[in-house]
């Protein structure tokens, strides 16, 4: 009887452990990606700004677009 208990008790710890593991797996990976996006918002925004007679006019539509 004991040793049903104790090894209902091991794999229900294996069974949580596992699920834990990859939940913080899980953050990571949108962690990640969160900071792809950012960087590439980023270099979308200086080539934009960067482009030669950009005027006030143009750069404030761009903004409402949500392009810079």
């Amino acid at each position: 009887m004991k040793t049903i208990v104790l090894t209902g008790g091991v794999v229900i710890l294996a069974a949580l452990g596992g699920y834990l593991y990859g939940k913080s797996q899980v953050k990571t990976q949108i962690i990640e990606k969160e900071v792809e996006v950012i960087k590439y918002v980023a270099q979308k925004r200086a080539k934009i700004q960067a482009k030669p007679n950009a005027s006030r006019t143009e750069l404030i539509e761009l903004m409402r677009k949500g392009e810079l």
